[in-house]
């Protein structure tokens, strides 16, 4: 991609002159011709498109593609223009780190590129399906509605994420108190009771027999238990690059007790929300399950998506081909099904998605019902062993004392 000085002539004979992207010269002439104008010189002025790059690969969060897009729809369902709409974002952006991304967008709408285009030079910010949804809107000419959508689908993801966060914090919190109390009973502890055993000459019950040697393992070999917790971390994430064990690992997650389930839903729930906005977007249905695909989240069930997208490409109906799969609940695929013959697919996704946004809030709180609980007994019982074993001993002294 290049930017170019241009003159050019309308139908009239009247001179235009201007600047645009272009790949080449070619491509620059065509995008003249489209505009109603001849190509009367050009001027390549050196300067590379990549602006993104230049200004430091700028990223937005979440919450930032949110603010923009809503904006940016708001603006053009008022009746102005994209680009002055661009140009109002970029004066307005609330940090220079938006300014920089709207700024860049703003530029190569201005020289004659889609949105599409613009957004598409910031993969980090823009995502696949963002780029998809802009791409339908710009070419059905619905572009205010397809960001309203899309900002509906932003606050979802939003939420969801932080459903998913808050299901995951708390356990993980309750483990590493659980792990830390152990630790720092078994290393500090029981050793300080250790030399009054040996002294008193007690005989020491298996219990406490147990826990002494564990805490002697893990002072005299800590760093081997440090190298195989790293290992394993190293392992997982190594296993998780690789195409096939991304692929184990996915489906051993859909099979972990309460957790499977919670994971399994979420899956269903993105891709019933992508697919809905895709149909509403007027996104035929091969690349609307393209884009449902890329959003799922779980690589077992994206490769069960492209298989029932093979399937519909060779006619079969999307029901049936999702069904074959074998990863879908038989409800969806009826409702599916019933979408498909009455014509009301679009109508039966979206009943499909809230009924999933609410499963998944239904099981979020159930698991923090359960987890509560357990991880308290769990913590008891470890906690309530090792005070145990040193207490045991100590009893039988005070009986040989007595």
């Amino acid at each position: 991609m290049q930017k170019y000085n241009y003159t050019a002539r309308d139908e009239n004979g009247k001179v235009i002159r201007g600047m645009m992207i272009a790949e080449n010269e070619i491509a620059l002439a065509n995008k003249i011709s489209h505009l109603g104008y001849f190509l009367t010189g050009y001027k390549s002025t050196q300067e590379s498109v990549d602006r993104a790059v230049k200004s430091g690969a700028a990223k937005l969060k979440s919450k930032e593609i949110l603010q923009f897009t809503y904006q940016l729809s708001t603006l053009l369902a008022a009746g102005l223009p994209l680009l002055e709409g661009l140009r109002n974002l970029t004066q307005d952006a609330a940090n220079e780190n938006i300014q920089k991304v709207v700024d860049d967008v703003r530029y190569r709408v201005e020289s004659g590129g889609s949105l599409t285009e613009a957004v598409s030079m910031h993969p980090q910010t823009f995502s696949a399906v963002y780029k998809a949804l802009v791409n339908a809107g710009e070419t059905t000419g619905n572009l205010p509605e397809t960001l309203e959508d899309l900002t509906q689908l932003l606050e979802w993801q939003m939420d969801l994420k932080k459903k998913i966060q808050e299901a995951a914090t708390y356990p993980v919190i309750l483990f590493t108190v659980m792990v830390g109390v152990v630790i720092l009973l078994v290393v500090k502890v029981i050793p300080m009771f250790e030399p009054i055993f040996q002294e008193a000459g007690a005989n020491l019950p298996l219990p406490t027999k147990i826990v002494l040697e564990i805490s002697h393992c893990i002072q005299n070999y800590w760093f081997i238990f440090v190298g195989g917790i790293i290992s394993l971390i190293i392992g997982f994430f190594t296993c998780n690059r690789t195409e096939k064990g991304h692929y184990v690992l996915d489906g051993w997650k859909l099979k972990l007790p309460l957790f499977g389930s919670l994971l399994r839903k979420i899956a269903l729930s993105r891709f019933a929300h992508t697919f809905n906005i895709c149909f509403d977007a007027g996104i035929n249905l091969l690349t609307a399950l393209d884009i449902a695909r890329q959003t799922v989240g779980n690589a077992r069930i994206e490769t069960a998506i492209k298989k029932a997208r093979e399937a519909v490409n060779v006619g079969e109906k999307l029901a049936i081909s999702l069904q074959m799969t074998g990863e879908f609940p038989a409800m969806v695929v009826r409702m599916i099904a019933v979408g498909e013959q009455s014509g009301a697919l679009p109508h039966t996704l979206d009943k499909i998605s809230r009924f999933y946004d609410k499963e998944v809030t239904d099981t979020v709180k159930t698991i923090f019902a359960l987890f509560e609980p357990l991880m308290i007994i769990i913590m008891g019982v470890v906690v309530g062993g090792i005070a145990l074993s040193i207490f045991l001993p100590m009893f039988q002294m005070a009986q040989m004392v007595g």
